[in-house]
């Protein structure tokens, strides 16, 4: 056989990639609510929280209470760049389009590699060399495209940028702790957000189609997304991950653009083809190379 996979690996690929599909409409219900940006990340960690909770209260309740009284400095951590990632992510998606967003989200895993170079020694191969410079170049092609438009899209550039960061972090500390589960965490971090946020918002003034949205967000789409993706990594390798995710920079877009006829421009297509084939090209060789290992 070309491949051999254990019942872990399989459960890891299944669990990671039907998470990446139930997020791919989120950046298209997050266009489609006319909500400021602060007000749509309360009420979409609200109601995702929630029905989080209810799945820890379901399946993690030993995990959660040991998390409460010992999070330690990792799930502190986690707790906050989940937060800031969902703030940035809905910036970038309300800021720049959804192409750029996506792009530039999907560099994650480089900056997982440079975190854990400088944060746990860890050492970069030549392949995430390489492929760190080539992902580089291909979002500043992307930044060119978008200084074509306005100083709004370059800002959501950053926040994108950002948002990648955050999450290269919290599923780095994800990865780093294969028997324990983050799931808790997530709740938690849902509804920290909501209470920082809440001082600076108004956030009962939405119109009914905003809530429709918001509910269909926040109680379907995000909640199952965020429990697989923080669960699956945890039996899969990060080269797995990483290829899985792309699927979302690549099929959102395409949802985005049929739905509501957003035209990314060709500089943007151009830097995110890049970004998108260094990616899947240095996945699959870290791929053959752990099969090549195994045998």
């Amino acid at each position: 056989m070309l491949f051999s996979f254990n019942n872990k690996q399989i459960k890891g690929l299944l669990l990671t990639t039907v998470g990446v599909l139930f997020v791919i409409p989120d950046s298209l219900l997050i266009r489609l609510i006319s909500a400021d940006i602060l007000t749509t990340t309360f009420w979409r960690c609200f109601f995702s929280g929630i029905i989080i909770s209810i799945v820890v209260l379901l399946f993690y309740l030993k995990q959660a209470k040991d998390f409460i009284k010992r999070p330690g400095i990792n799930g502190i951590i986690f707790i906050i760049c989940h937060g800031l990632g969902s703030i940035f992510f809905i910036a970038a998606i309300e800021m720049t389009s959804v192409a750029s967003a996506l792009f530039i989200l999907s560099t994650s895993p480089v900056f997982a590699a440079i975190i854990s170079r400088v944060f746990l020694k860890e050492t970069i191969s030549l392949r995430i060399f390489l492929t760190i410079i080539g992902a580089l170049f291909g979002i500043a092609i992307i930044s060119i495209g978008s200084s074509n438009h306005s100083e709004f899209s370059m800002l959501g550039n950053m926040a994108a940028l950002l948002c990648a960061i955050t999450l290269a972090i919290h599923l780095t500390i994800a990865r780093s702790t294969p028997n324990f589960s983050m799931v808790p965490a997530t709740a938690l971090s849902s509804f920290f957000t909501c209470l920082c946020i809440s001082f600076f918002i108004s956030p009962f003034s939405l119109s009914s189609s905003d809530w429709i949205y918001l509910l269909i967000l926040g109680i379907i789409f995000v909640p199952i997304a965020t429990i697989l993706i923080v669960t699956g990594p945890r039996y899969i390798s990060a080269a797995e991950v990483s290829l899985l995710v792309l699927l979302e920079a690549i099929l959102a877009p395409i949802l985005v653009w049929y739905v509501l006829g957003e035209n990314p421009g060709i500089l943007t297509l151009i830097g995110g083809g890049i970004v998108i084939s260094v990616l899947i090209t240095s996945n699959v060789i870290a791929i053959k190379n752990s099969i090549s290992i195994m045998k």
